[in-house]
């Protein structure tokens, strides 16, 4: 019997290396960090190990316990966001414990579709509609940048008209695509379009209508912000203990920049954000991070230590409780799991 051709070789191998990830989430952990950790090591290479180890000799321990704090209020905040999109288009509220053990496991750094993947699992697994579950993901990332991208828009505008000492290519592109890219959105996510779409069928044109019927709860979140206050004051105490860990890695080292520049490196960094990034984002982060600091102008090194800091707050110490998490989860996510291991899709 012929051996398979080389391609086929290497699509069975990466099928079962990711099979095997999924099945064992404590190897597909140490893999995220493992990454991380090389992704470090190749930028202090670049930058020179002298200096960043000069970086350390500035080392401020009492911020430490800023990083610690605010990384910890970033997930009740985030689980105050996610029970009220949860409970979106007449679902029941969920518990508040099952809601804690989903954000904590969706922010462990071994789920191969981000912890959005977990976050679909779950939702489908409760309320049996994987359509609705998918959608209410959707929306959970339009939330997640609708209090985030605006916020670093106005931030780069006051920037510019100040002549800060910021590379303009860094600034123009929040300054401008962010109102043109909610303007489309809003757009192009209105209930009749969206009907429009699903009415043609078509796998891609529905999976395209999901998602914009995902970024389409942004219209009902806008129209009734008492109803829904919960999930936009969550979302804000959510970026603003994360971007205060942040801010906390950087005074570690003794950087202190302004308050403008840590959001526009924050929002950079986060181009894509970590919850939905495979493995929490390990290696991708950990380089935006370093280099929008060095693009808002900040030396490199310490930079690099900072991120170093902040990470493995939010890396490497959640690992392990959201392991736990997940472990507690398995009765509930195994059905799902069972269906996506079938098609190779998906945590």
């Amino acid at each position: 019997m012929p051996d398979p051709n080389p391609p086929e070789l290497i699509a069975g191998t990466v099928k079962s290396v990711r099979r095997w990830l999924r099945e064992n989430p404590m190897a597909s952990s140490a893999l995220a960090i493992g990454i991380a950790g090389v992704a470090v090591l190749v930028i202090a290479r670049a930058t020179g190990a002298d200096a960043v180890g000069r970086a350390f000799d500035r080392f401020d321990a009492p911020w430490v316990a800023l990083v610690a704090g605010a990384s910890l209020l970033t997930y009740p905040a985030y689980a105050l966001a996610y029970r009220s999109i949860a409970g979106i288009h007449g679902h029941a509220p969920m518990a508040l414990p099952l809601v804690a053990r989903v954000v904590v496991a969706g922010f462990g750094p071994f789920s191969l579709s981000g912890g959005f993947g977990i976050d679909q699992q779950a939702l489908h697994a409760l309320h049996e509609d994987e359509r609705s579950a998918r959608v209410r993901v959707v929306a959970l990332g339009v939330l997640e940048w609708a209090v985030l991208a605006p916020m670093t828009c106005v931030v780069a505008i006051v920037l510019l008209a100040q002549g800060a000492d910021i590379l303009p290519s860094l600034l123009w592109p929040w300054a401008i695509a962010v109102p043109l890219g909610f303007g489309f959105g809003l757009w192009a996510s209105a209930p009749g379009r969206i009907d429009r779409m699903s009415n043609v069928g078509g796998k891609r044109r529905d999976w395209l209508a999901q998602a914009l019927e995902g970024v389409g709860v942004l219209h009902e979140l806008i129209r009734r912000p008492r109803r829904y206050l919960v999930a936009w004051l969550g979302t804000a105490l959510y970026w603003a203990g994360d971007i205060g860990a942040f801010y906390g890695g950087l005074r570690v080292f003794g950087l202190e920049p302004g308050a403008g520049k840590v959001i526009i490196a924050y929002a950079t960094g986060y181009a894509a954000t970590r919850r939905s990034l495979p493995l929490g984002g390990a290696g991708v982060t950990e380089v935006l991070m370093t280099y929008s600091l060095y693009w808002v102008r900040l030396p490199l090194a310490p930079s690099l230590a900072a991120v170093l800091v902040y990470r493995v707050f939010n890396l490497a110490v959640i690992a392990a409780p959201a392991l736990i998490a997940h472990r507690q989860l398995e009765p509930l996510l195994a059905p799902a799991s069972g269906l996506r291991a079938r098609g190779d899709t998906g945590d």
